[in-house]
């Protein structure tokens, strides 16, 4: 067969996997849709603030480039390091119970960086605002996995992605304009106090009103306990819908445990180290997102491309969202981990054309790679950790998922900061930038994950191993 007609017949069947996986989307509890619209609703609210904290730390808080890269790190960290135990009490309390108390604790979070900038109330405003943010982002990933039936697994997390970059792309595609529009601080009075948001604030104040949406949805329509007989469609075989009465025991056991108790079950696992290790490798390519969120908005700005921050960055979630679930319908045959093997290498080698110099096409050419790359090996993370994770134990695994992350963040920060310091300072001109440098080193960086993952790839791939039955002494 010809390559033309091979792409043709990739891209067939990918339509009709398309369809059917919207079929059996339809056929999982209304639930999965409020986890949806949720992410969407959070995702706006992560990726705007994001997107405008660096700038909010150097100009409005006044902070060098060095201090607020480190305050930007640790704040990232925090986020990984909070999710190494909230996924253990999201399993204890249910995941509507989870849901409400991570959305209240992000909500003080957003109310305390959005009127003020003293840094007695920023600072820990951010610092609680970690807490929800690390709740939320492993919560709704379960959430998704315990509202699907089976056979709409794999395109429900293919979903997920997209309504993440939905988000994603509505924050990138409104920034430039909030930032147009709002250039001048807005002071009201409220309960005889008297409040200021300053332009940059306005972003924060979008996210507030986010997730004063989010609870509305999860309150009112989110049920405490979904029936097994809505997570097995009348299409399942007899074995799916054991597996879903199995599920919801599990579920329910697990409540009624406590999150030592379940954290200590977690850990004992010798499947989950191994899993956890291939994650930690992924760290450093998954870096290229931190990058792109704390040293790209400040390079935009000292490059003279301020008014296209957002719409460039907007590249990336919306290739996502049109890519991701047609590569999950053409690579669904393909092991997960190759599949992140491969897409981890293109999202590394993006960066690189970084390197060649300050333009507007290289930036898009950036932006393009990334979103191939990740809309390749992404997905396929929340499908693998899913498969993965034992019944009743989803949130303890999709938060362990995004742990590691921690030890990259906390290096993360200040290495952005001595970047632009040295290389991307503000008000430098031309001549004296070395922004080509500063993007290759970080391109060098991303790209020992996916020659790790291809060393090791014997050990580390779970999921074939346990096909292979080489560890049902570790499933007992």
């Amino acid at each position: 067969m010809n390559p033309a007609l091979r792409v043709g017949t990739a891209l067939k069947d990918a339509a009709i996997d398309y369809k059917n996986g919207l079929v059996n989307l339809g056929h999982c509890p209304r639930e999965i849709w409020i986890a949806y619209a949720v992410k969407v609703l959070e995702s706006l609210a992560y990726f705007s603030s994001v997107l405008v904290l660096m700038i909010f730390l150097t100009q409005d808080m006044g902070l060098t480039d060095t201090m607020a890269g480190t305050i930007f790190g640790l704040w990232s960290a925090s986020m990984s390091f909070f999710m190494l135990f909230v996924g253990f009490i999201a399993d204890s309390l249910g995941i509507k119970k989870a849901l409400i108390v991570g959305l209240f604790i992000a909500l003080v979070g957003r109310l305390a960086i959005t009127f003020t900038t003293n840094p007695w109330f920023v600072y820990p405003g951010l610092f609680v605002l970690s807490v929800g943010f690390a709740y939320m982002i492993p919560l709704i990933a379960a959430a998704v996995k315990l509202f699907s039936t089976k056979k709409a697994q794999s395109y429900a997390f293919s979903w997920y992605y997209v309504v993440m970059n939905v988000g994603s792309f509505i924050a990138g595609i409104s920034l430039d304009g909030l930032r147009a529009t709002f250039t001048e601080p807005i002071a009201f009075g409220f309960l005889g106090m008297d409040l200021v948001i300053r332009p940059i604030q306005i972003i924060f104040a979008v996210a507030v009103v986010a997730t004063f949406v989010s609870l509305a949805l999860v309150i009112f329509f989110v049920r405490t306990r979904i029936p097994p007989e809505e997570l097995a469609s009348d299409e399942d075989d007899e074995e799916s819908r054991q597996k879903a009465v199995a599920q919801d025991k599990a579920q329910q056991e697990s409540q009624h445990k406590t999150a030592l108790d379940v954290m200590k079950e977690v850990v004992k696992e010798r499947t989950f180290w191994i899993f956890i290790t291939f994650i930690f490798l992924l760290v450093l390519v998954k870096m290229i997102f931190q990058y792109n969120h704390s040293l790209y908005p400040l390079y935009m700005e000292r490059i003279g491309f301020s008014e296209w921050t957002g719409k460039l960055y907007s590249i990336n979630p919306l290739i996502i969202i049109f890519l991701v679930p047609v590569m999950t319908a053409m690579t669904r045959h393909m092991k997960a981990y190759n599949v992140i093997m491969l897409g981890s290498f293109v999202s590394a080698g993006s960066v690189f054309f970084m390197g060649v110099g300050e333009s507007i096409m290289m930036i898009v050419m950036f932006q393009v790679v990334l979103s191939i790359g990740e809309a390749l090996y992404s997905p396929r993370i929340y499908d693998y950790t899913a498969n993965v994770a034992p019944p009743g134990k989803e949130s303890s695994y999709m938060a362990y998922s995004k742990a590691p992350m921690f030890f990259a963040k906390v290096a993360a920060g200040p290495i952005t900061g001595i970047l632009l310091a040295n290389m991307c300072a503000e008000g430098s001109i031309a001549a004296e930038r070395n922004t080509e440098l500063m993007w290759i080193i970080v391109g060098i960086s991303t790209m020992v994950s996916p020659i790790m993952l291809l060393l090791g790839r014997r050990w580390l791939d779970v999921e074939t191993r346990k096909q292979r039955g080489e560890l049902k002494e570790l499933q007992k």
